[in-house]
């Protein structure tokens, strides 16, 4: 348990080990204070961005599930199932995690096991086939929920169609992954030196020493440049998805932004929370609370390796549709002409301090909020950075970021649904 803070300036982040191996990988690890329990991930650079066709990454990763020459995916999921622990893999844009969490006696048993399905994956023709037929029919189910479809056009629009963030599965692009797809992502993306692996659990040498014996088996890189992607940019546009039988209108509106690396963005995070992301936000309140035009509405900030969008998501009556929008640039435009109120700039403060202090909050917590630092911001140096700018940016500056940034007039919208 974290103890009180009195001032958020003491708020500081735990101490950590960090190992780089001589391949390239590099081990986060953090003793746990839950004897018996462990967790261990892997984040692997690649994700979308190392692509040489679309849906490579996320294909190579779901049938990492499926098994090696010697398990089959029954035999997968028992040996988890036996053994008590949570596996799963999962692909994004930018990364592919590999999480497990399990009993520490089982751990140095468990990795032998997960080490064979991570470096030797059977990527069987039978068992893509199946992927492809399971991800077809989730397509479709998705293709009628308006949330879906409206961040899929509107991520689309602002990215570009075809670029390596924007592109959407289809059932084309489905049809089209071939096995030796597969095979040639594995062995181009999962190599040390765009490897992060961190560790919560026992500080035993037995299992620090199989979690190094395991992670220098990943091979070292046939080369290792990184792929030069174009993202057009975007043109301001105003879309409608129809949905037959959706009684709602899903809205996205928003802009492109930037990385987590620019100078710009811990303020422009700061100025989201303000605008509509934590309860008590002014969207919140204005058109939740104070109009009832929408049980939930939010502004969000995402953030890529290399680029990122603000938008603003709600779902809508569609008969409230143009009012929600007006009410909406009033906001937007609020943020330009009047300095944030300084109680409500301490509200928000604590606010975002507290969720860093609950982030924190036991081993397993913090070792995930490492993950962020370390994949997400490049480095768990972010962290003073980030606390240092949500204390003392000041209402002049955000207001300057709203002028900058926050334009209703330059927003894409993306309604789909009723």
């Amino acid at each position: 348990m974290n103890p009180v803070i009195q001032d958020w300036n003491q708020l500081s982040f735990p101490a950590y080990e960090q190992e780089n191996l001589a391949n390239g990988s590099v081990l986060y690890s953090l003793e746990s204070s839950k004897p018996g329990l462990c967790f261990f991930e892997l984040v692997f650079q690649n994700g979308r961005w190392s692509e040489h066709k679309k849906l490579a990454a996320r294909f190579a990763a779901n049938l990492i599930m499926e098994g090696t020459a010697n398990y089959t995916a029954e035999m997968v999921a028992d040996k988890i199932d036996f053994y008590g622990a949570h596996f799963s893999v999962h692909a994004d844009l930018d990364f592919t995690t590999v999480s497990l969490s399990c009993l520490q006696k089982h751990f140095t048993e468990l990795l032998d096991f997960i080490s064979e399905l991570v470096l030797r994956p059977a990527y069987r023709e039978s068992d893509l086939q199946k992927a492809k037929i399971f991800l077809h029919s989730q397509l479709q189910h998705q293709l009628a929920e308006p949330d879906y479809v409206s961040y899929r056009e509107f991520t689309s629009l602002i990215y570009g169609p075809d670029s390596v963030y924007g592109y959407n599965t289809t059932a084309e692009r489905i049809a089209g992954i071939e096995t030796e797809d597969l095979l040639r992502y594995h062995r181009e993306n999962y190599h040390a030196h765009c490897l992060n692996a961190f560790y919560c659990g026992s500080n035993d040498p037995v299992y620090r020493e199989s979690i190094s014996r395991f992670l220098r088996q990943f091979p070292e890189p046939e080369h290792n440049n990184v792929p030069v992607h174009l993202l057009p940019f975007p043109q301001l546009e105003k879309l409608h998805i129809p949905i037959s039988h959706s009684t709602q209108t899903s809205l996205k509106m928003g802009v492109r932004t930037f990385a987590r690396q620019h100078p710009d963005f811990f303020g422009l995070y700061l100025l989201n929370t303000i605008l509509g992301d934590y309860f008590g936000s002014r969207l919140m309140k204005n058109i939740r609370e104070d109009k009832g035009y929408t049980y939930d509405i939010h502004s969000s900030l995402d953030a890529q390796k290399y680029a990122g969008c603000f938008y603003i998501s709600a779902e809508l009556n569609p008969d409230q549709l143009d009012a929600s929008l007006a009410l909406i640039s009033g906001e937007l435009t609020k943020l330009h002409n009047e300095p944030i109120p300084d109680s409500e700039l301490e509200m928000v403060r604590n606010y975002l301090c507290g969720n860093m202090l609950r982030l924190m909050d036991g081993p397993f917590q913090t070792i995930s909020f490492l993950k962020i630092l370390v994949t997400e911001y490049g480095s768990a140096n972010a962290f003073p950075l980030l606390k240092s700018e949500i204390l003392n940016t000041n209402a002049e500056k955000l207001q300057e970021l709203a002028r900058k940034y926050l334009d209703p007039d330059k927003m894409i919208i993306v309604t789909a649904g009723a």
